[in-house]
C-alpha cells in the first residue's frame, strides 16, 4: 500500500513537473511568435521606407508614416533606443518637407520627450521644450495663453527635475524657474496689464514662487546654503537683509557667498519674500474686488488671508469670516462652505480657483487619494514632499502626466493637531508602506514645520485633534 502511495505521489509530481514545463514551454513559444512576427513587420515597413526612398528621395513626407507603425511597434517591445533613432529621423523629415517652424514639429517633439523621459534624458527634453516654445512665439505670437502655457510646461518640467538630481542642481533649476516666472511676467504685463482678471493666475503663480524661494532658502542637506549663494549672486542681498530686523555682511556660514541672514527669532531665512507674496496676492484681490462678482471675491479673500499668515501679517481669521460670509451671500450652499472651512488646509494653495466648486474639487480630490476611512479623524488628504530637503514643502502638482518623473515613493498616515494660529503638534504615525518602514525621518518634525489654514468653526479659529494626513516622501538615504 505505501508502495503504491509513493508511486501515485511521484507520478503526481511528474505530472506537475511536465504540466508546468510544457506551460513554460508554450509561453516561451508564444513569445517567440511575436517576435517573429514584429520581425517580419518590422522587416516589411524597412522595405516600404527603401521603395519611398528610391522613388522620391530620402526625406519624403510619405516616409514619416511608415516610421510611425516601426515606433508603436519598438514601443511594445519596449525598445525605446532604436525608437529614439527612428524618431530623430522623422524629425529630420519634417523639418525638410515642413520648414523649422511648422506647427505639426509639436505632436513629435511631444512623442520625442516621452521616449528621453523613459531613457532618463532629462536634458534633451528641456532642450526640446525650449524648442517647442520658440515654435509657439514664432507662428502663435499672437496667441498670449499659448506662449504662456508653453513657458510652464518647461517649469513643469523643471519642478519635475527637482524632486530627483542632486543638491547643486536642484538650486540650478529652481533659479531657471525663477528666471522663467520673471518672463511670464514681463509677457502677462505686455499682453494683459497688471490690473485685469486675465493676469490675476498668472501673477498668483509669482506669489507662489516667492513661498517656494523661502523654502529652497531655508532647505536642509546643502540645498539652502547652495541657494543662498545662487540668490546673493543673482539678486544680492537685498532680499535676505532690508526688510529683516538683522542682516550682517561677514565670513559665510552657508557656502561661497560672504553673506549671512539673521532674521528676527521665529522667522525664515527670506522673510522678505513672503512679504512680496502676499502684496502681489493683495493686489490681485484689489483688481477681483473691482472687477469680479462676490464668488471671485471670496476666494480671492481666502488666498490673501493664506499670505497673511505666511508672511506674518496680523491675524488673518477676518478675512476667512469675511470669505464665508461672502460665499452664503452668492448662494454656495452652506453645507459646502461649512465643510471647506471646517478642516485645516496645507497653505499656499498651488492654483487660483475664483470659483469655490473648483477649489473644493480639488480638496477633495486629494482626500479620495488618501486611502484612508473617511470615518476616522477629520481627513484633509495626501501631502507629496518635494525632496528630502523639502520635506515640509509639497511638491507642485503638474496637471499633464508627461511631466512627472516615475518615482518610487514612501508614505505615512499622519494624526497631529492643528492649533488656532495653523501649526501642528501631537503628532502621532499611525502606520507606514508600502512596508513597515525603519525610517530615520523625523515625521514629527515635518508636520510641526508646515503651515496649515486654521479650521475655521462658528467664525472663530478652533483648535481641532485627530486630523488625519498621508505624507508621501522619496526614499533618498
Amino acid at each position: 500500500m505505501a508502495k503504491y502511495f509513493n508511486i501515485k505521489v511521484l507520478s503526481l509530481i511528474l505530472c506537475f513537473g511536465v504540466g508546468a514545463g510544457c506551460a513554460h514551454a508554450a509561453e516561451n513559444r508564444l513569445l517567440r511568435a511575436i517576435e517573429a512576427d514584429t520581425s517580419e513587420q518590422l522587416a516589411a515597413y524597412r522595405q516600404q521606407i527603401e521603395d519611398l526612398e528610391f522613388e522620391f528621395g530620402p526625406y519624403h513626407l510619405g516616409i514619416a508614416e511608415p516610421l510611425q507603425s516601426m515606433i508603436e511597434l519598438l514601443e511594445e517591445a519596449g525598445d525605446y533606443e532604436q525608437v529614439a533613432e527612428l524618431q530623430r529621423r522623422q524629425l529630420q523629415i519634417m523639418r525638410t518637407e515642413l520648414g523649422l517652424e511648422h506647427p505639426d514639429l509639436i505632436p513629435l517633439l511631444q512623442s520625442i520627450m516621452t521616449t528621453q523621459l523613459a531613457l532618463g534624458n532629462w536634458e534633451e527634453i528641456s532642450d526640446h521644450l525650449e524648442h517647442i516654445r520658440h515654435l509657439r512665439s514664432s507662428f502663435d505670437g499672437d496667441n498670449t495663453e499659448e506662449l504662456l502655457a508653453a513657458i510652464q510646461d518647461q517649469i513643469n518640467w523643471l519642478y519635475s527635475r527637482i524632486t530627483v538630481e542632486d543638491r547643486r542642481q536642484q538650486a540650478r533649476n529652481f533659479f531657471e524657474i525663477r528666471d522663467l516666472y520673471e518672463e511670464i511676467e514681463d509677457i502677462v504685463e505686455e499682453a494683459y496689464g497688471e490690473d485685469s482678471l486675465e493676469a490675476a493666475p498668472w501673477r498668483y503663480k509669482l506669489a507662489v514662487n516667492e513661498y517656494h524661494l523661502v523654502a529652497f532658502l531655508n532647505a536642509s542637506k546643502g540645498l539652502g546654503s547652495e541657494s543662498i549663494d545662487r540668490l546673493v549672486q543673482r539678486e544680492g542681498t537685498y532680499g535676505l537683509e532690508s526688510r529683516n530686523r538683522f542682516g550682517v555682511s561677514s565670513v559665510s556660514q552657508f557656502g561661497n557667498s560672504s553673506f549671512v541672514p539673521a532674521v528676527e527669532k521665529g522667522r525664515p531665512i527670506g522673510d522678505a519674500y513672503l512679504s512680496d507674496g502676499y502684496s502681489i496676492v493683495k493686489s490681485i484681490q484689489e483688481v477681483i474686488d473691482e472687477e469680479a462678482g462676490l464668488e471671485a471675491q471670496a476666494m480671492i479673500k481666502i488666498y490673501r488671508s493664506d499670505f497673511q499668515i505666511l508672511a506674518d501679517r496680523g491675524r488673518s481669521i477676518r478675512g476667512y469670516r469675511e470669505a464665508r460670509d461672502l460665499l452664503l451671500q452668492a448662494g454656495i450652499p452652506s453645507d459646502d462652505v461649512r465643510w471647506f472651512f471646517e478642516r485645516p488646509s496645507v497653505i499656499p494653495m498651488e492654483t487660483l480657483h475664483l470659483n469655490f466648486a473648483d477649489a473644493l474639487a480639488e480638496r477633495k480630490e486629494r482626500i479620495a487619494a488618501s486611502e484612508q476611512a473617511e470615518e476616522e479623524g477629520i481627513q484633509i488628504g495626501v501631502f507629496t514632499s518635494w525632496n528630502e530637503a523639502l520635506g515640509s514643502t509639497p511638491m507642485p502638482v503638474n496637471e499633464d502626466p508627461l511631466w512627472n518623473i516615475d518615482v518610487p515613493l514612501m508614505w505615512a498616515d499622519l494624526s497631529f493637531s492643528v492649533n488656532s494660529q495653523g501649526k501642528a503638534s501631537s503628532v502621532d504615525i499611525l502606520r507606514t508602506g508600502p512596508d513597515d518602514l525603519d525610517t530615520k525621518r523625523s515625521l514629527w518634525r515635518v508636520a510641526r514645520d508646515m503651515q496649515f489654514r486654521p479650521a475655521i468653526i462658528d467664525n472663530k479659529a478652533r483648535r481641532v485633534n485627530d486630523v488625519r494626513m498621508r505624507y508621501q516622501f522619496t526614499d533618498e538615504d
